[in-house]
């Protein structure tokens, strides 16, 4: 029999077919667009520099091993302990260098695609859920205009939440979308749920999920036989266990670092209310946003968040309890919610940013359709009036209309907030003045910049806010030690060992302290040291290769440039190595060298003088002429330059 189409009998409605339905997902496609087109001129801000700029594993192939093999952070050494294995982040991070490099424009347009497919699954799978394309319409061009969504889409970072969104709603879409899956189905479906997993954490909700829904809510559950049901659901549950296991067996736990061991188990009890209450505040009303919302446990189950949050917990349960017979599709879209929440509700296991926007991407699936369901119900009583219908329908599309308008305006104007480093930093001490974290990027981002009176008073804050974190004593004494105040530098990078020895970066500065003193054997030792702690951080090999050189020991200094320059290229790395080669009298790799050089830095003054002295020495008195004469494009008064074009010219 054909499944009627009916919208208001509640029957099967297939999504986007026949009339003006064909144009609802190209709408929502185009919608989502729109609202982050402005996104597309941003940079890289806050993690995506360490994330992408400095991440040797993104920038070759030969890395695939560590990427799938270590946690997100492993390349920054041995300090790299965290609870996050994310492999396909950091793939897609390598496919995109390989295609785009260090233009950003590549990351965000990435992000902006994932988005829109996002919002076209967010339809598809709500239409099929609720069996009514008006409820994911709405659901849909919600979830592409919520304000909380700005962060996720704008931060190329939160990238895995976009992937692992995408990956868990086509796996629930194929699951749902035919009474009985085929083979083929089930092992689509396992492989988007595996990839899901490899891109963020709580993507593993997906399994529970899919049980309850077989049981609960698909279509004539009741009178399917147990062992069918079973059979649905089986080959997810095996990959859900199979990713546990491999997480346990790479990571060694499921979770091996506390993120915050001072939080008592009660405290992380009543604080998981808490943030819950803020997480439904968020939804509900994104007024006050940030890139980084403080922070504070809760130490009492009496506090009103608390309250509120177990409040919510309560409600949820009841609503499930009572409409998951009479509105089961209802129903799950609160389980939805809750599910897909929960992993991030535990502070002790999260990050120093605990309550962080993009992690409601996910969970607001289940809140838009629950939107979605409302305001066809309330149109659905509307129609029903007998009096004052219009009034009401009208009255119902001027709201919707104006949340709408507000919902883009919110958003277009918060994406401008990501735009680069300085105004995301000052925008969110704007609402969280006490984030030490904010204080600490706009402290290195004025230091970046030159301006070290900005820089160190940020940085002082952010001292003063966590007098013992060793991120911040760190950027403090590379400012210090930028100032020539040695003993300051020094302290501070001693106080940031004690803390975290295992930690690259101070054993850089220390080294680099001690090389200002004289003590070059000591320096040279804490270099080896941030190369043990830190294999693949190309500044460590750096500064190891110019104490050897420095040292006299070019053969073992030049393993080091070739390594620094292999991790990632910079300019002191490539002089460094030229300068090694032209003084072992290696004349032609050195030429090979310098040449690659000045046609990747035209502007390099340097390179262009050290290139013309060869060719001169070599004979090739024309060529060298033109290096001298781009060095004087670049610095008119260069000695050395003059002296060689009079030199040459001379009959």
């Amino acid at each position: 029999m054909q499944a009627q189409t009916d919208e208001g009998a509640g029957s099967a409605c297939p999504p986007g077919r026949g009339g003006m339905g064909r144009f609802i997902v190209p709408s929502l496609f185009l919608l989502s667009l729109v609202c982050y087109a402005n996104t597309l001129t941003h940079g890289f801000v806050y993690d995506d520099k360490l994330q992408v700029l400095n991440n040797p594993y993104v920038k070759s192939w030969r890395y695939l091993p560590q990427i799938f093999g270590t946690t997100v952070w492993s390349f920054v050494g041995a300090a790299g302990d965290t609870n996050y294995y994310r492999p396909l982040m950091t793939f897609t991070y390598l496919v995109l260098w390989k295609m785009f490099g260090d233009l950003p424009f590549g990351y965000h347009l990435l992000n902006i695609l994932l988005n829109a497919l996002v919002v076209a699954l967010v339809y598809y799978s709500g239409a099929h859920l609720f069996r009514q394309s008006g409820i994911a319409t709405v659901a849909a061009a919600l979830f592409a205009v919520h304000p909380v969504h700005a962060e996720t889409v704008n931060w190329i970072a939160a990238v895995p939440d976009l992937e692992a969104t995408l990956l868990v709603l086509t796996a629930f879409f194929l699951y749902i979308r035919r009474p009985v899956m085929s083979l083929g189905n089930r092992v689509v479906v396992a492989v988007c749920y595996a990839a899901a997993m490899m891109a963020k954490e709580p993507a593993l909700m997906l399994a529970p999920l899919l049980v309850f829904y077989e049981h609960f809510v698909r279509e004539g559950h009741e009178d399917r036989p147990f062992a069918q049901k079973i059979r649905q659901y089986i080959p997810v549950c095996l990959v859900g266990f199979s990713y546990l296991v491999l997480r346990s067996f790479l990571l060694g736990n499921l979770a091996p670092v506390l993120q915050h061991p001072q939080i008592t188990w009660p405290q992380a009890i009543y604080s998981s209310f808490s943030l819950l209450t803020e997480y439904a505040r968020l939804l509900v009303w994104p007024l006050r946003m940030s890139a980084f919302h403080v922070f504070h446990e809760s130490t009492r189950p009496s506090e009103p968040s608390v309250l509120v949050g177990a409040a919510l917990v309560l409600a949820g349960l009841l609503f499930l309890a009572y409409f998951h017979k009479t509105q089961p599709e209802l129903a799950y879209s609160v389980l939805w919610v809750g599910v897909t929440l929960a992993p991030v509700l535990n502070a002790r296991w999260m990050a120093s940013n605990v309550l962080t926007e993009r992690y409601l991407y996910l969970p607001s699936v289940g809140f838009c359709w629950i939107v979605g369901w409302l305001a066809k119900a309330a149109w659905d009583s509307a129609t029903r009036a007998t009096a004052a219908k219009s009034t009401l329908r009208f009255a119902l599309c001027l709201v919707g209309v104006v949340v709408f308008a507000l919902a883009v305006t919110k958003t277009l104007t918060r994406n401008r907030v990501w735009s680069d480093d300085l105004t995301l930093y000052t925008a969110t001490l704007v609402t969280d003045p006490d984030s030490y974290v904010m204080h600490l990027n706009l402290g290195s981002t004025y230091l970046e910049r030159g301006d070290q009176k900005l820089a160190e008073a940020e940085l002082n804050r952010a001292l003063a806010l966590r007098p013992h974190s060793v991120n911040v004593l760190n950027a403090l004494g590379c400012l210090y030690l930028d100032q020539g105040l040695l003993d300051q530098a020094d302290r501070l990078f001693m106080e940031a060992l004690a803390l975290k020895p295992q930690w690259t970066d101070p054993h850089l500065n220390h080294g680099r302290v001690l090389e200002k003193r004289g003590k070059n054997q000591e320096a040279l030792a804490e270099f080896r040291k941030a190369v043990e702690t830190g294999p693949v951080s190309p500044y460590a090999r750096l500064y190891l290769a110019q104490a050897l050189v420095s040292q006299g020991d070019d053969n073992a200094g030049e393993p080091e440039f070739r390594k620094s320059l292999e991790l990632g290229p910079t300019l002191v790395g490539q002089h460094g190595l030229a300068s090694l080669l032209v003084r072992q009298g290696r004349l032609q790799e050195a030429e090979t060298l310098l040449r690659q050089i000045t046609a990747e830095y035209p502007f390099d003054s340097v390179s262009h003088l050290q290139l013309g002295k060869l060719l001169e020495q070599a004979n090739k008195y024309q060529e060298a002429l033109k290096e001298y004469q781009a060095v004087l494009q670049n610095d008119p008064r260069n000695i050395e330059a003059v002296g060689a074009l009079q030199r040459i010219s001379a009959p």
